[in-house]
C-alpha cells in the first residue's frame, strides 16, 4: 500500500519532467512553423523577382531609387515581398537595408545582392542581423537568379546549457538559432 509521502514525491519528480516535455512541444511547433514560413517568403521572393526586368543601366546602390538608372528591380522586388510578408516572422517594424559587398561579386546590375535588417540580434556575442536576403543576380539569363532567405530565430521558452567547471558551457539547447531556406534558383519570366 502506497503512503501519502510517496505520491508527493513522485508528484515532485514526474510534473517537471512533463513540463519540460510539453514546452520542448511548444517550441519545436513554433521553430517548424517559422521554418516553413521562411521558406514560403523565399519562394515567393524568387517569383517576383524572375518577373522584373532589369536594365544594363540599374547600377544604383540605393535600394530607393525608382530611376531608370536605379537599383536591381529583381532584387527590390524581393525585398518588397519580404517587406510584405514580416509580421508572418512577428516582425512588424522590421526596415531592410542593401548591404554593398564590392566589385568582387559581379558589376551591376548582374551582381550579388545582400539585404539585412537594420535590427540585429546578440548571437555568440556579435550583432547579427535578423533577417539576411540573398540574391544572386550575377547571370540570370544563362544560370537563372537564385534567392536565400536567412532569419535568425530566438527560441521562446528553452535554450539549455550545461555549465562545465573551468571551460565554456555544453549547449543542449542553443537560444538562437539561424533558420535559412534552400537556394531557390529561379528562370526569368519575361
Amino acid at each position: 500500500m502506497k503512503r501519502p509521502a510517496q505520491n508527493l514525491i513522485e508528484f515532485v519528480f514526474i510534473i517537471p519532467l512533463l513540463i519540460v516535455i510539453l514546452f520542448g512541444i511548444l517550441e519545436f511547433a513554433i521553430f517548424y512553423r517559422n521554418v516553413s514560413v521562411v521558406e514560403d517568403i523565399a519562394t515567393e521572393a524568387a517569383v517576383a523577382a524572375s518577373r522584373k526586368l532589369v536594365l544594363d543601366t540599374m547600377t544604383s546602390n540605393n535600394i530607393a531609387d525608382t530611376s531608370n538608372a536605379g537599383f536591381n528591380k529583381a532584387a527590390k522586388a524581393a525585398r518588397d515581398v519580404v517587406m510584405m510578408k514580416r509580421g508572418k516572422l512577428g516582425l512588424s517594424n522590421l526596415t531592410l537595408a542593401y548591404n554593398d559587398l564590392g566589385a568582387g561579386f559581379g558589376a551591376r546590375p548582374y551582381a550579388l545582392y545582400e539585404i539585412v535588417s537594420t535590427q540585429t540580434r546578440l548571437v555568440d556575442g556579435v550583432a547579427t542581423p535578423i533577417i539576411t536576403l540573398v540574391v544572386d543576380y550575377r547571370a540570370p539569363n544563362e544560370d537563372g537568379m537564385m534567392v536565400q532567405l536567412t532569419y535568425q530565430y530566438q527560441t521562446l521558452l528553452l535554450g539549455i546549457q550545461l555549465p562545465v567547471f573551468g571551460s565554456t558551457p555544453v549547449v543542449l539547447i542553443p537560444r538562437d538559432i539561424p533558420i535559412s531556406s534552400t537556394r531557390i534558383k529561379q528562370y526569368l519570366i519575361y
